[in-house]
């Protein structure tokens, strides 16, 4: 049961990235963007779409959970976290990346909605209260370490933080082989 509970933690990470990643780029993206008509007010909208999505989409994500299942749900929306993220660092359109963090967030409601169900479903009790409480722990950590990393990418580019969102390819095997549900 702990590796399923270290893969669900992980995945809790994924969930702050979808802000903390290129929240450090922001200056450089408008610089790019800079002659794009409105582009300060859609440059601060890569951090808002993707939380506006959520709370939209939340509600048939749950809907999709119990219909289609935790785990194939939370599969499904953590690859398309990986295409809706890093599409950043190939996009050359300021209007296509807003497209792609509304798609981010879209992915991150299906992440949420499926990692806390499958942790409500494995686990009861003060072992339910635990794990719960490490999911706010771990999605702080991986704010923090999100952010520092953003942070040093986009001193690279502007375009490098967006990478970042390919890390949760790594824990798609992880959810195929260890999760059930």
């Amino acid at each position: 049961m702990r590796v399923q509970a270290l893969t669900l933690l992980f995945a809790s990470t994924l969930m702050v990235m979808s802000g903390a990643a290129v929240a450090p780029a922001l200056p450089a993206i408008f610089e790019r963007f800079q002659n794009v008509p409105n582009a300060i007010w859609m440059v601060k909208l890569i951090l808002s779409i993707p939380a506006l999505t959520i709370a939209l989409s939340s509600p048939f994500i749950g809907y999709i959970v119990d219909r289609w299942g935790r785990k194939r749900v939370l599969i499904i929306s953590t690859a398309f976290y990986v295409i809706a993220g890093t599409s950043g660092a190939i996009l050359d359109s300021l209007f296509a990346i807003l497209i792609s963090r509304g798609l981010l967030g879209i992915a991150v409601a299906g992440i949420t909605t499926s990692a806390t169900t499958l942790i409500a479903d494995y686990f009861i009790g003060d072992k339910r209260n635990l794990i719960m409480g490490l999911q706010g722990t771990w999605m702080a950590l991986g704010g923090t370490i999100y952010l520092s990393v953003g942070g040093l990418l986009g001193d690279i580019n502007w375009r490098a933080p967006f990478l970042l969102y390919a890390t949760a390819v790594v824990i798609i095997p992880l959810m195929i082989c260890l999760l059930y549900t």
